[in-house]
């Protein structure tokens, strides 16, 4: 498997590329600043790393590959076999479509390649409010997360429209400190019990639904329960 992950140095998308490494699959990977990603040696997959602004639609479809009628075109790569979008917003206190542009530019990027399989992050607020609308569009939904849910919901309407294999995951409010292994993930649904969802869970929910057909076109709901805590002597 090759993918091409976009948001490499975020807090989930460094556990995707991790993941990605472990399971032994190629990655390509298109960051501003390749300095935060870090290290990539040691076992597992290779990476490929490019430097970029993931608005850019050349930098975008360089990374995917390109293939014309007679095979890979000049210059080109051969595509990718499916995409990770760990991306999120720059500054949520501002209104932005960073986001939602970057999300565009990829999905314009996967129909040139004739790449189908996505799999992207939004929030459990996208899904349906009971009385009609988004859940993260009801009143009384928290202030500050008004610009960030906004970009989500762009993002969910144009992989929506987009004819793609996509995946949109929907965690709720994100902790790192929840240890991989306690997810509960379902479809066009939240599970219930939890208002948590781990990175590590999240990213490793991302990878394993790559191949999997019922997620696509599909919004997963994905929670975390945190461990028990021991029992005091």
């Amino acid at each position: 498997m090759e993918i091409a992950l976009f948001g490499a140095t975020g807090r989930t998308g460094r556990l995707v590329l991790d993941e990605a490494r472990r399971r032994g699959w190629t990655v390509r990977a298109l960051v501003r600043d390749a300095s935060r990603l870090g290290g990539s040696g040691g076992s597992g997959g290779p990476v490929d790393v490019a430097t970029g602004d993931t608005r850019d639609a050349a930098a975008v479809q360089a990374l995917i590959g390109t293939v014309g009628s007679a095979g890979i075109g000049p210059g080109g790569r051969r595509p990718v076999d499916a995409v990770v979008c760990a991306l999120g917003m720059h500054d949520i206190t501002v209104p932005a479509t960073d986001f939602s542009d970057s999300v565009k530019a990829i999905v314009a990027a996967m129909k040139h390649a004739g790449v189908q399989r996505l799999v992207a992050i939004a929030s459990g607020g996208v899904f349906e409010a009971p009385g009609g609308g988004y859940r993260n569009q009801q009143p009384g939904f928290p202030a500050y997360l008004q610009n960030i849910s906004a970009e989500h919901v762009r993002n969910y309407e144009t992989l929506r429209a987009s004819g793609l294999d996509w995946t949109l995951m929907c965690p709720l409010t994100l902790a790192e400190d929840i240890p991989r292994g306690a997810g509960r993930f379902a479809i066009e649904a939240l599970p219930p019990g939890s208002d948590e969802t781990g990175c590590a869970d999240l990213a490793a929910a991302m990878c394993s639904l790559l191949g999997d057909r019922a997620s696509f076109g599909k919004r997963v709901g994905i929670v975390s329960d945190r461990p028990a805590a021991p029992a005091q002597p």
